[in-house]
């Protein structure tokens, strides 16, 4: 290959490997707006969402009536109701246990929780994908009454729970715990009423799909590609967070 040859060849794959960096520092910036009801937190659209199609929107049944009159003004305590670490960023995740980005974005946030990232992740039930994913949810928050419900909803989450007592007696043997009484606790009243609770909840803060997560203060809708996380985490690592999380 002739000297001149060389130098093109050469200069290429000197654009190749420069190309990755440009293209990050090139990344567009987030575009926020201001999230209604909560005062010093904001909203973001970017990725994709899993949503059933509501045929009755506008109406609301005796039981989505009522789980709405349960609701209290304090937005930011349901999402948030316990302090996060110091030095740590509050993070909360909405998911369906049939949402496939879901799955991706719920080990993705424990994946960075557990590699030393500075965030506290909480998982919130939001099962708005018809009743299958209702009973899954159902199961998932009665389990947490023996066990700990964040290790339980990622293992729950990569899994599809069988119908049945099968799929009961699955949860209770990888988690240890009483079978009969999570088949209880998941059908009880109770555990519905937490249902209606938490779509109530999402339908407070505009969540029209799932993952709808809070980064701090902002609520994404949708699957953040890693970098784009790492990016907002980082950003809201440098903020003051809302004064409602602040002082307790």
């Amino acid at each position: 290959m002739r000297r001149r040859d060389l130098l093109v060849v050469g200069g290429l794959m000197a654009v190749a490997i420069a190309i990755p960096p440009i293209l990050r520092r090139q990344q567009p910036d987030f575009e926020f707006v201001e999230l209604a009801g909560m005062p010093g937190f904001r909203r973001l659209e970017r990725g994709s969402i899993s949503a059933a199609p509501d045929l009755f929107a506008g109406l609301r049944t005796p039981e989505e009536v009522a789980a709405d009159g349960r609701l209290t003004g304090n937005l930011c305590g349901s999402v948030f109701p316990d302090a996060p670490p110091a030095g740590k960023l509050p993070v909360a995740v909405f998911s369906d246990y049939y949402c496939p980005y879901c799955a991706v974005l719920d080990k993705r946030l424990a994946d960075l929780e557990d590699g030393g990232a500075p965030i506290a992740v909480r998982f919130h039930e939001l099962p708005l994908l018809g009743d299958r994913s209702r009973w899954v949810a159902q199961v998932a928050l009665a389990a947490g009454l023996q066990g700990d419900h964040p290790t339980i909803h990622l293992d729950m989450m990569q899994r599809v729970l069988k119908p049945g007592v099968a799929g009961i007696r699955d949860v209770a043997t990888r988690h240890g715990l009483d079978a009969e009484r999570l088949m209880l606790d998941a059908s009880s009243e109770r555990m519905l009423q937490q249902i209606e609770d938490a779509l109530a909840l999402g339908r407070a803060l505009g969540i029209p799909g799932t993952p709808g997560t809070f980064v701090g203060r902002t609520l994404v809708i949708g699957a953040l590609p890693e970098d784009d996380l790492r990016r907002l985490i980082d950003l809201e690592m440098e903020t003051p967070l809302p004064e409602c999380l602040l002082g307790r």
